[in-house]
């Protein structure tokens, strides 16, 4: 009976992929027959028109399929037609419809590159607080990327979802996502174990007079995959299997398999790619300061010029040194999880005005105000974010001409605190963004030791908040400024109660 359901699990599995494969296709076609009519539309207009065009693939034989339309500026199709969602969402929770609200939020992971679709569905439980039910997250195309099919848990059902992305003239991208889950039809769920119990009995017996043919012959396959994979070394990590494209197990694993070797591959250069960029800003502080000694070697110590000029560089060097070092064994230490991490309830408010305080000591040169629309509590470690902040403000400050001014930001976006900082600086460009948490990163234009500093700043700083279970974000734009955002899980706070 086991084998019997099992397989019945498989023939549904793929009968949902064709049917989510068809959508796919159907979408794709009505999208490109209708492109030029989408793009005239105004950006509010589009997701009412493309919602009317698709409108029938809510609910098709068998199976739901729940779909959601949405765009870049976050407007999406649930107002259009509530009751649907409601209806096939809802009824899952048994959650009362009146008070329900969906968010949608796109956002970029700056690390990857990709971008990730958040959904979020709240209950309101007064006129000021709500409480999430549950929150999705998916891999959306980026821009021009191919739609795929991924699986996912949704409400306790193992669903697959295809996200399909529609560039428009004016960047204003839209997106469709549709999810499908199965709805248990006992009539043809018995039917079908009925033929597949036959359809066992039968292949038992078929299997017990040809088993050990039909094993080799199906095992085959992995025993090549076997010779191949042996003949991968440290040395030849480049290499690929070649994958059957039958979309089988032997196929998946070939493919798992292929992706292990790009994983491995690429924490192998990683590796060598810091190695060779720690040597080769080590040995150039270490070249100077042997320089100083084989010169005073050669001219000797009565010269007090001399002296007090390597004496200084040798310093300047060995602390430059000294503080690389340190920086690298606060990352080391952050990558095993041996920073510990005191969380206590600290005021947005009083955390914001200490560090414009001691700004406006530090650099008198430069303008800071404050643009706080949270000010409340949050759960943090102060010395760490501390730390944080100082960096972020040398940063600025580093990349900032003098009497321009750096504004401190505080807001509440759904379930986290933002406080970002940003400045009226030279900007980043758009394709050096996300490089610039990577060790030793600087921009080419910075290379110069006296302004491009290590390379290890953001490094560490993107390690600090992901310690406090939290994320960086970097928006910047060349020639206006930067601003970077943290985001901190937002708490409940009850120190009062």
């Amino acid at each position: 009976m086991y084998f019997v359901t099992l397989l019945t699990n498989q023939f549904l599995y793929f009968k949902n992929r064709e049917e989510l494969t068809t959508s796919q296709q159907k979408i794709e076609e009505l999208l490109i027959t209708e492109k030029e009519k989408i793009q005239t539309f105004q950006p509010e207009d589009r997701i009412p028109y493309i919602y009317k065009m698709f409108e029938s693939y809510y609910i098709f034989d068998n199976y739901k399929k729940l779909m959601i339309i949405f765009d870049s500026s976050g407007r999406t199709s649930y107002g259009l037609n509530k009751d649907v969602y409601d209806m096939l969402i809802l009824d899952q929770l048994k959650v009362n419809p009146q008070n329900i609200d969906i968010n949608v939020m796109l956002d970029k992971n700056i690390i990857t590159g990709n971008e990730i679709l958040t959904f979020e569905l709240f209950r309101s439980l007064n006129a000021s607080e709500n409480i999430r039910l549950i929150d999705l997250s998916l891999n959306v195309p980026t821009k021009g990327g191919l739609p795929f099919i991924s699986e996912s848990k949704l409400f306790g059902y193992d669903v697959m979802y295809t996200t399909l992305r529609f560039d428009t003239r004016d960047d204003n991208s839209l997106f469709i996502s549709v999810f499908l889950y199965p709805e248990l039809d006992s009539d043809f769920l018995l039917s079908l174990n009925s033929a597949l119990m036959v359809s066992a009995i039968i292949g038992i017996l078929f299997l017990s007079i040809f088993g050990k043919f039909f094993t080799r012959r199906a095992l085959k396959p992995l025993v090549e995959l076997s010779y191949i994979a042996q003949s991968v070394n440290k040395e030849v990590l480049n290499y690929r299997i070649p994958p059957t494209e039958s979309n089988d197990e032997v196929d998946t694993l070939i493919k798992s398999l292929n992706l292990m070797l790009q994983n491995l591959e690429e924490a192998f250069d990683n590796q060598k790619r810091f190695v060779s960029d720690a040597s080769h800003e080590l040995r150039i502080p270490l070249t100077i300061v042997l320089g100083y000694i084989d010169l005073l070697k050669t001219m000797g110590t009565d010269d007090k010029a001399l002296l007090d000029e390597s004496l200084t560089s040798i310093e300047t060097e060995a602390t430059h040194m000294k503080n690389m070092v340190e920086k690298l064994l606060i990352l080391a230490r952050l990558e095993n999880n041996r920073v510990k991490v005191t969380y206590e309830w600290v005021s947005v408010l009083d955390f914001m005005e200490k560090g414009l305080a001691e700004c406006e000591r530090l650099y008198p040169s430069y303008h800071f105000k404050l643009d706080l629309k949270y000010t409340d509590d949050f759960y943090i470690d102060l010395e760490i974010m501390t730390q944080i902040f100082r960096a972020l403000v040398e940063n600025a400050v580093k990349y900032s001409p003098e009497d321009t001014t750096i504004t401190f930001h505080s807001e509440l976006k759904n379930q986290f605190v933002e406080v970002s900082l940003s400045d009226e600086g030279r900007g980043i460009a758009k394709e050096s963004i996300a490089n610039l948490t990577n060790r030793f990163y600087r921009l080419n234009e910075d290379r110069n030791r006296k302004t491009g500093g290590s390379g290890l700043g953001l490094a560490i700083v993107d390690a600090l908040i992901k310690a406090q279970s939290g994320h960086m974000r970097i928006d910047s734009e060349v020639g206006k400024g930067t601003k970077v955002s943290l985001y901190v899980p937002k708490k409940t706070n009850n120190r009062s109660s």
